[in-house]
């Protein structure tokens, strides 16, 4: 017994315990939880440069996708030191290392240009109606294109988009032109002349042998024209090709500036330089060319053959088919005394053979001498029309069928009734034994026992009383005896386990006999310490209980 008491104590301090700590034994295990991800990620030197490797990787991609001017200006100086230093350590992978940064850069300053440039000259395109707007829709049906990419194509050729005046060597911008008033191309620009003084630095270094100076560069969507001195670095960067006159014209400009920055650096101003590229750039007018009203009339008449072609296309076919439907029709004259019709439907590609027939055999014959004429699939809508005679004997086969439909239904439907019948009186049967007293009572002390904590003490006399006025009145109304059984547990001696488990049936044979339960339908049984329910080494209580079964037929009348 003090065994029990230890273990009773053990289990309410546990309980105790839960209680008071459970919330902190649960913040505890989070803090831990968090710990451990912590360490995970920065415990020591290698995960802590992985983890900062991928964070710094991340937020470089968020920020060249969502602020990529920043970045660009943020960057800007490191990035000439490291080509400067990439030149002097890695010539050799100088042009791989450079050209997706110059990709880059490219892409990032003409990208929002360019989707405003396209939109614009769309509105103006579908407003024209000239003939250099029919010239353009030409050339764009010719190759493929849009033709606001055509426009594009022809307004980008040899348009210079900026000047760049750059100290050789450290690559200091010195001026710009044409400069935005806001200022907002400034960064890119510091970036881009830094990368052309690299390039040209590597280049020269390099070439030394072969001489002369880097002139073009190629920039993917544009190329820079470069023109350098040994003080300062002059460069234009274009959209499309440059012509042979422009470029001897611009070189000539390129120069010009070369020199006024030798004689006066102050006097290289945007203004000033910008004076000297307009100049250069300024094409001669064009004499007025009849070429546009050409073009026109040929478009003109492109369309009229263009919108006549299909008209003429159709009725050809349709005359043919025609024609092969009128033949086949005279070679089948009882055809002639049946509605039917030939319908001719180009835009959905079909010929419809529609009416009345006789049989499926000349219809079939009229649909194959069409299909042979016709480019169009051909498809048959032909109801056959069965003579009277024929009609009525179909009518009585279909009335003896249907007879004996019907009368073989009525066989199923009595069988279905015969079988409906056995299986109600099956289920009132079943309904019966199922709410009889002694089923009830079966069903009852199948999953009920009474639980003991110590000798004959119940664990829980209330639900046990409850439950025993139940098992009371099953009794009764069943007319029924009962086994009343008690168990003990395998902790002590034998004698005190029989002892115990006879105490706690006879408790429970009383409670019954005091509701109303005659003495003569119990029998107490005390199976000690058989069957137990419970490993006595874990649990020293469950298997303290009285459980109950029904008799044999005939059990109680054996004396």
């Amino acid at each position: 017994m003090s065994d029990m008491s230890t273990s009773g104590g053990a289990e309410a301090f546990e309980k105790i315990k839960a209680l008071l700590l459970g919330d902190t034994a649960r913040r505890l295990d989070q803090t831990a939880e968090r710990v451990e991800r912590l360490d995970t990620r920065l415990g020591d030197e290698s995960k802590f440069s992985i983890s900062t490797g991928d964070a710094l990787v991340d937020a470089f991609k968020h920020a060249e996708e969502k602020r990529p001017r920043d970045l660009s200006n943020a960057l800007a100086p490191s990035v000439v030191s490291i080509i400067r230093s990439e030149i002097r350590n890695s010539k050799d992978m100088m042009v791989e290392a450079l050209y997706p940064i110059m990709g880059r850069l490219v892409t990032a300053a003409v990208a929002g240009a360019f989707r405003d440039l396209v939109e614009s000259l769309n509105t103006r395109i579908d407003a024209l109606v000239s003939a250099n707007s029919w010239r353009l829709r030409m050339r764009a049906m010719a190759t493929g294109r849009s033709m606001a990419e055509v426009a594009l194509a022809e307004a980008e050729a040899g348009r210079l988009k900026r000047a760049l005046l750059l100290e050789r060597g450290s690559g200091r911008l010195l001026a710009i032109w044409p400069v935005k008033e806001d200022g907002a191309e400034g960064g890119n620009a510091d970036l881009e002349s830094g990368m052309i003084a690299a390039i040209t630095e590597f280049a020269t270094k390099v070439y030394a042998d072969k001489g002369g100076e880097l002139r073009m560069l190629d920039m993917g969507a544009g190329k820079v024209f470069l023109r350098a001195s040994p003080q300062v670095i002059v460069a234009g960067e274009f959209g499309g090709e440059l012509s042979g006159q422009n470029e001897r014209r611009l070189d000539e400009a390129f120069l010009s500036i070369v020199e006024m920055h030798e004689k006066d650096e102050a006097s290289c101003t945007p203004d000033a330089i910008g004076g000297l590229l307009n100049g250069a750039l300024a094409a001669p007018a064009k004499p007025k060319s009849k070429t546009p009203v050409m073009i026109f009339g040929a478009v003109v008449a492109g369309l009229i053959v263009w919108f006549s072609w299909q008209p003429a296309v159709n009725a050809y076919r349709e005359w043919r088919i025609l024609g092969a439907y009128d033949e086949a029709m005279a070679a089948h004259p009882a055809l002639a005394q049946y509605p039917l019709r030939l319908v001719i439907d180009p835009e959905g590609g079909r010929v419809v053979l529609r009416g009345l027939a006789a049989n499926e055999t000349e219809p079939l014959a009229i649909a194959e001498a069409v299909s042979h004429a016709s480019p169009y699939r051909v498809e048959r809508e032909i109801q056959i029309v069965a003579l009277a005679s024929q009609t009525a004997q179909d009518l009585r086969a279909g009335e003896t069928r249907a007879a004996a439909t019907l009368q073989e239904a009525q066989s199923q439907i009595e069988a279905l009734r015969g079988e409906l019948k056995e299986a109600r009186a099956t289920l009132e049967r079943l309904t019966q034994e199922h709410d009889a007293p002694r089923a009830k009572l079966r069903r009852f002390v199948e999953n009920f026992a009474v639980f003991f904590s110590d000798s004959d003490t119940l664990i829980d006399p209330g639900a046990t009383a409850a439950r025993l006025d139940q098992l009371a009145t099953l009794l009764k109304e069943s007319d029924s005896g009962l086994r009343v059984v008690g168990y003990a547990d395998d902790v002590g001696a034998t004698v005190s386990s029989r002892s115990a488990s006879r105490k706690r049936a006879d408790k429970i044979v009383a409670m019954l006999v005091e509701r109303g339960v005659p003495r003569s339908r119990l029998a107490l049984v005390s199976r000690s310490t058989l069957n137990p329910i419970a490993d006595s080494a874990l649990d020293t209580i469950r298997s303290r209980r009285v459980s109950f079964e029904l008799p044999y037929a005939g059990e109680f009348d054996v004396r």
